[in-house]
């Protein structure tokens, strides 16, 4: 029973994840940047956050997604890579454009 528990698991996620390389695409603004540091357990831990603005059908959102999948890149060469105030190409979900990223 587990693994089929397991089976609709990933197939839910699969089906959410397939349609994101048809997102649309829209201009958006990088509001601020900037490298989030943490500890835990005594290791320090550092994760980019990058703030942006977009607008879809007259509504305008907020994101902070950059990619859907982790890239591997340091915190502080993502960061470099949006500059607060840089136009950005936005991606996002049709169905629920409150959901976006930067990249796919």
């Amino acid at each position: 029973m587990a693994a089929l528990g397991l089976r609709a698991l990933w197939e839910r996620t699969r089906s959410r994840r397939a349609p994101a390389a048809r997102w649309p695409q829209t201009s958006g603004t990088v509001i601020s940047s900037t490298v989030q540091v943490s500890a835990r357990a005594g290791l320090r831990d550092e994760h980019p956050l990058v703030f942006y603005a977009y607008q879809v059908a007259g509504v305008v959102y907020q994101g902070t997604r950059i990619r859907r999948t982790g890239n591997g890149l340091p915190a502080a060469a993502t960061v470099d890579r949006y500059p607060a105030g840089s136009a950005v190409v936005v991606y996002y979900d049709p169905a629920n454009p409150g959901h976006s990223a930067l990249e796919l």
